[in-house]
């Protein structure tokens, strides 16, 4: 079973423990290429060993391998605004690549070409075991997982980025996830007080639900979709998809909204009004996202693409140009023991650059 995280199993400190971490899934092979002299032709574990043979021999410090790894994109995307007093100097994060290490903070990382930003890794060990063999020969395989957060400190910003996981162990029998929701508020807090900051988050719900709402649905050439909403109130809950087709006729929700409006105007005699139709339809899908309790929201928006704009073979594949797609918790139950406790969005790496793309377009949205 893979993890996506750092799995541990006894590798001795140094040159092992650097090729097993540079290996693992905490590395993108693209990742890996962009750090390594031979960037074609190679596969993952082949790139790991070059890069520690490069590292080993000073042809590559250990800032440069690091700062590769920071900045790459990721699952799971947390925002906060705010200024911070200082960033300062914290554990030393050139270990992290050859031992195993302890649970805390380390940074930052730098990069010459911004040095308004600041990268900061939180890592945190989880202790593991799974049962191997079979039969009398079967015993526990104890092993260490050490997850990590990414912390992006800049001027009027703090951006997290984690990638999250599931595992079974012989104390959990099923696959579970690993609530990463309950660990970091706390991790926020240390890094806080680290840099004397004050980080609020923006009001999701309302960039997403209103602003960019208003802004991109039904405006041309922006095609946004409705994709899954979880929503609570009135001691009804709503969990809805919609199909991930690539036909324009949207599914789901919409369809929904349409039966809805339909039914409705059947009773009040007024299907032949297709206005009116309209009006309705629109309205019950506004109650939904906007006005029934919605505890997270997924949702896709592209930009059609004109003959102008075609400048790359990548995009003459495609009518629409992707803009963002992602699934938004809105953090609004805080004493939840769900994701819903923590304000954090899911961001999807094909076609729309994981949580880089994401950070980058709600900064953009936000007047960064």
């Amino acid at each position: 079973m893979s993890i996506n995280a750092f799995v541990d199993h006894g590798y001795n400190p140094g040159r092992e423990f650097c090729e097993k971490f540079l290996s693992s899934n905490e590395f993108t092979v693209e990742t890996l290429q962009l750090i390594s002299s031979q960037k074609h032709g190679l596969k993952k574990a082949d790139l790991a060993v070059d890069i520690a043979n490069a590292l080993e021999k000073g042809k590559l410090t250990p800032e440069e391998i690091l700062l590769a790894y920071v900045k790459q994109s990721r699952t799971w995307l947390s925002l906060k605004l705010g200024t911070c007093a200082r960033t300062p100097n914290l554990n030393s994060s050139a270990p992290l690549l050859q031992e195993f290490g302890q649970d805390g903070w380390y940074g930052p990382i730098q990069d010459p070409n911004q040095p308004q930003k600041k990268w900061y890794i939180r890592t945190y060990k989880i202790d593991d075991s799974v049962r191997g063999g079979t039969g009398t020969t079967s015993k526990p395989d104890k092993r260490d997982i050490r997850w990590s957060l990414i912390a992006e400190v800049d001027r009027d910003y703090l951006a997290l980025s984690w990638d999250g996981f599931t595992y079974s162990s012989e104390r959990i029998e099923q696959r579970t996830q690993f609530a990463f929701w309950n660990y970091i508020p706390g991790f926020i807090d240390e890094l806080a007080n680290h840099c004397q900051a004050d980080w609020k988050h923006p009001n999701l719900h309302k960039l997403v639900l209103h602003d960019m709402w208003d802004k991109y649905l039904n405006c041309n050439p922006y095609k946004w979709r409705h994709l899954r909403i979880r929503a609570e109130a009135s001691g009804l809950a709503i969990n809805a998809h919609s199909a991930d087709v690539k036909e324009i006729d949207v599914k789901g929700l919409q369809a929904l909204s349409n039966k809805l409006a339909n039914s409705v105007l059947k009773v009040l005699g007024l299907l032949d009004d297709s206005e009116k139709i309209t009006n309705a339809e629109d309205a019950i899908l506004l109650t939904l996202l906007k006005e029934w309790g919605t505890k997270s929201y997924e949702f896709q928006l592209d930009a059609e693409v004109t003959a102008n704009e075609i400048e790359t073979e990548q995009l003459k594949k495609f009518t629409f140009k992707p803009l963002i797609k992602v699934h938004c918790y809105f953090g609004l139950k805080p004493n939840s023991k769900t994701q819903d406790s923590l304000q954090h969005l899911k961001c999807y790496s094909r076609y729309y650059g994981g949580s880089t793309g994401v950070l980058e377009f709600l900064l953009r949205e936000l007047g960064f």
